[in-house]
């Protein structure tokens, strides 16, 4: 009996161990997720619309802080798509994480063009972190969390330009 109790005790502090725990591997992401992720980053970079508008579901829902903005892929394109085909506005998608189902981003853009001059490259940026959840090969929801205008470094102080 005394045998029995030191093995279980053995076991049970294995499986109780924080190793033991991080060792079990994240899920496999879904077969699409990674390619969805990469057309991201390219559409926003390139500009296009028309791409962007093929990565999502017709019955897309987008949230902002939490708050449902548009409930269909023609709502959403109506809202953001002359923002994304804006002359003078630029995106850059950074940083993403990925877990099944999902793709998380946060998406800076700069809205120089509304100066309607010649402004420093580092001013007027913005951000927002942004989900993406997909399924079927599309992506299904946005959610945004808007940022502020004030880029942070890593160690959450004001990035200098």
């Amino acid at each position: 009996m005394k045998m029995l109790g030191k093995a279980a005790f053995i076991f049970g502090a294995i499986l109780l161990s924080p190793n033991a725990i991080a060792q079990v591997p994240p899920p496999p992401p879904l077969p699409q997720q990674g390619k969805i992720s990469e057309d991201l980053v390219r559409v926003f970079a390139d500009k296009d619309l028309s791409g962007y508008s093929n990565l999502l579901a017709d019955d897309l829902k987008v949230y902002e802080d939490d708050v449902l903005i548009a409930q269909s892929k023609g709502e959403w394109l109506k809202r953001f798509g002359p923002m994304l085909g804006a002359k003078g506005v630029s995106f850059t998608l950074s940083h993403g994480f990925a877990s099944t189902g999902r793709i998380l981003f946060t998406e800076y853009y700069n809205t120089v063009a509304s100066w309607g001059g010649s402004v420093p490259a580092h001013c007027c940026w913005g951000y927002d972190a942004v989900a993406y959840d997909i399924a079927d090969g599309k992506i299904k929801s946005i959610r945004r969390l808007k940022g502020g205008d004030m880029k942070l470094d890593e160690t959450g102080k004001r990035a200098t330009p």
